[in-house]
């Protein structure tokens, strides 16, 4: 990588932080960023669209990792409190806490109604 990549790369994270103050705490509309941006980092547009681009990219990366963290630590907190409530034979709340585990784990069962869609049904049985 040549120094003027290097550069070039540097350049780009410090417009990064710059678009990421311009989004969130000066909550700038999409067309409002575009024009500002333009104007501050003297780029056209469109290149202003391509950083709003990878801001929102960046931007969801970091929640979708936050939002798995949290997960787990949820879930590490439901199995600790499972061991407890065995080790003190509740029975209720272990059956509860395992619902719970099941639900966050997205393997909880749910009713499907395969009749009707909810619709009454009719049935005529004719015997002859």
């Amino acid at each position: 990588m040549s120094k003027e990549d290097k550069s070039n790369e540097l350049q780009f994270e410090s417009r990064m932080n710059k678009v990421f103050e311009m989004m969130l705490y000066d909550h700038l509309s999409w067309n409002e960023f575009r024009t500002q941006a333009s104007k501050e980092f003297k780029i056209t547009p469109r290149q202003a669209e391509n950083l709003w681009k990878e801001a929102r990219t960046r931007l969801k990366e970091r929640f979708s990792q936050n939002q798995e963290e949290i997960l787990e630590n949820h879930l590490n907190q439901l199995y600790d409190l499972l061991r407890r409530c065995r080790d003190d034979n509740n029975k209720r709340t272990e059956r509860e806490v395992l619902a719970d585990i099941a639900k966050v784990q997205g393997m909880e069962r749910t009713k499907v109604d395969i009749t009707s869609g909810g619709q009454p049904i009719m049935i005529n049985i004719k015997l002859d």
